[in-house]
């Protein structure tokens, strides 16, 4: 019995994590831009940086205060399922303030109701992870749930047919999508599948203290996410930038890479995932990760043609890809407190959104006005990359 709600949870999860992602992404990279142009077209950059920024800072908040919360009711009832309910409901609904916003401060208020109520269930789902999934089935059950992305890219792509004219029409979908992704997770709620027992950090010959180990992590984590939100979000101009000599097409090669990307980093990241598993050792995997990054880095810096950023952006996508999958089921391993793994992977996940922050002033910075000077950001990525690696290869602890 235990290993069948086991199976059952390890497919069920990964479901539910891609309906979080389609609850966000599309909203966040099409919904809530085109709300921004409405409500304020001369000024539309300007608010949408303004609505993003307070949203990502909302959404760290929100997520640690949530996973307390949800460890409070697993030590009381034995449970998180009321924090996710009540997280799903608060989101359905706050697409409709972001919907009927009627200025820009209401348009910033609706996207920090989402954000709040968003996290209030994306955090004690994250927790489950830790709690239900047995250390040797981690990183396959993460490189999975990392698929969750790309089920993000798939439904922004959806709602942006012509067939969906208006953002209502596009809200309706994305409810209706996230509740076939995450209501199986809550309906067939895993009340027989017991919590996985705490272990020690995964360490070679000592139990290092679990904080540690943890920040170590979070400042890799930390440098790799930096990398993978900037090059994404100007991947498109760099493209324009001289790799083509038709700007208009440029958006059909960047399709096409991103789809090569998508594919390489889906069969990457789960084989990746399975020898990591099978071998018990992480760090390897998370370093050579990097290392692929790198390479798809310098190929981008030679500026080679478009078929080179191909095989670049391809090789950093499979990369870091791999790095998310197998950093997740680390992390799950090493929390140093098995009663707050809400609280603690809401500390965690800060390294996700901080970026999304200080990634674009980064980028600003060094590439300046003319955006012309992308060696020389790409340059800093990797310095940055080349920073994580050191601190997970200086924590010998960690295998």
């Amino acid at each position: 019995m235990a290993d069948r709600a086991l199976r059952r949870f390890c497919w069920l999860y990964p479901l539910a994590n891609a309906g979080g992602f389609v609850a966000f992404m599309p909203l966040l990279n099409l919904i809530v831009p085109l709300r921004a142009t409405e409500l304020a077209a001369p000024g539309k950059i300007a608010l949408l940086s303004e609505t993003l920024i307070f949203g990502v800072l909302t959404a760290t908040v929100a997520n640690i205060v949530a996973g307390v919360a949800s460890d409070w009711s697993r030590a009381r009832w034995g449970t998180r399922l009321p924090w996710l309910w009540l997280g799903l409901a608060g989101s359905w609904l706050s697409y409709g303030a972001i919907l009927i916003a009627a200025t820009p401060t209401a348009l910033i208020v609706g996207l920090i109701a989402f954000q709040a109520c968003f996290n209030i269930f994306y955090g004690p789902l994250t927790a489950l992870f830790a709690d239900k999934v047995p250390d040797g089935r981690k990183a396959r059950v993460s490189a999975f749930a990392n698929l969750a992305m790309p089920a993000g890219s798939l439904a922004t792509a959806l709602i942006g047919l012509p067939a969906f004219t208006d953002n209502g029409q596009r809200i309706a979908v994305l409810i209706a999508l996230t509740a076939v992704l995450i209501l199986p997770l809550l309906l067939a709620w895993p009340r027989t599948l017991a919590d996985v027992p705490a272990q020690p950090p995964i360490v070679h010959d000592a139990v290092q203290p679990g904080w540690a180990i943890f920040w170590s992590l979070w400042l890799a984590k930390f440098l790799v996410q930096l990398s993978g939100t900037v090059l994404p979000s100007y991947f498109l101009f760099y493209l324009q930038d001289g790799l083509t000599a038709d700007t208009h097409g440029a958006p059909i090669e960047f399709a096409i890479v991103v789809i090569a990307a998508t594919a390489l980093t889906a069969v990457v990241a789960v084989t990746a995932a399975r020898w990591s598993d099978r071998t018990g050792r992480r760090k390897p995997f998370l370093i050579g990760a990097i290392a692929i990054m790198a390479a798809g880095l310098v190929a981008l810096i030679l500026r080679l043609g478009w078929p080179t950023a191909l095989i670049g952006y391809t090789l950093f996508c499979a990369g870091l890809g791999t790095f998310l999958a197998i950093d997740v089921a680390l992390v799950a391993q090493i929390l140093p407190d098995p009663h707050r793994r809400g609280r603690d992977l809401g500390v965690m996940n800060a390294a996700n959104t901080l970026p999304a922050v200080i990634g674009p002033i980064v980028a600003i910075a060094v590439l300046g006005e003319s955006g012309a000077r992308f060696p020389a950001l790409f340059a800093v990525l990797l310095a940055g990359l080349g920073a994580s690696a050191v601190a997970l290869a200086g924590n010998r602890t960690l295998r």
